[in-house]
């Protein structure tokens, strides 16, 4: 396969989601209410195309808070906790097929052909994305990317902080925060939980919406805006 191929293939996966989010907001609908979270393009622009991006495909509805812990996050947004298997939850993430458009990923199969025809592996299906790291605090109610040891394996959970850890600043990706919903956070973060902190009763995010501007707000959500948003450190 000619090896301008390949580079338009990587070329793809660069450019893919390129669109701008900025002004943009996402209402999760959740067991326990809603929350608003602004997006911060400025900070982290991948991690704002990608989020956005699963969120309008409905790759986060059904999926649940599987990890919460009293003084520190709520997470959410692997695909693996849709069902009722709870050992494999906090594990999955998005595939190819998730983030890219039908032409691209008819790329990446053409791709996978050529390598395994020369013995290689080929690519794993898993997309991740690549960290960017930023000035962004984690701040109670800041947006960040959840990952494993890998700074370069995020790909669709999330977590929500519920009160500040700075001890992540720089060490995890911030791409936005809680504008309205904090009460919503606090009732999320408080339910019972395992050992694992996966809460006893599933509570599901059951639809994420992306919303561009302030017109498309609720009166509510526009009036909650008009006073700024003071973070509040849980006692």
């Amino acid at each position: 396969m000619p090896r301008f191929v390949i580079a338009l293939f990587f070329a793809l996966l660069f450019t893919a989601g390129a669109a701008s989010a900025d002004g943009t907001y996402v209402r999760l609908t959740t067991d326990a209410g809603e929350l608003l979270l602004e997006m911060s393009s400025d900070l982290a622009p991948r991690h704002v195309d990608n989020f956005v991006h699963l969120c309008r495909s409905g790759f986060y509805d059904g999926t649940t808070f599987h990890r919460v812990i009293p003084g520190f996050m709520i997470q959410c947004g692997d695909p693996n906790s849709k069902d009722d298997v709870r050992g494999n939850d906090g594990q999955g993430g998005p595939t190819w097929a998730d983030v890219l458009e039908p032409g691209e990923l008819a790329l990446v199969e053409q791709v996978r052909e050529m390598l395994s025809a020369k013995g290689y592996a080929g690519i794993d299906d898993r997309a991740l994305i690549k960290a960017e790291f930023n000035s962004g605090r984690h701040e109670r109610g800041a947006l960040s990317m959840a990952r494993s040891q890998s700074p370069d394996s995020g790909g669709s959970q999330f977590f929500i902080c519920v009160a500040d850890t700075p001890h992540l600043d720089g060490k995890y990706t911030v791409f936005g925060r809680v504008v309205v919903g904090l009460d919503t956070v606090d009732a999320i973060v408080s339910v019972e939980r395992d050992t694992r902190d996966n809460p006893l009763a599933p509570l599901r995010l059951v639809k994420a919406s992306v919303l561009a501007g302030r017109e498309a707000l609720t009166d509510a959500e526009r009036e909650a805006l008009a006073d700024p948003v003071v973070p509040v450190v849980a006692e």
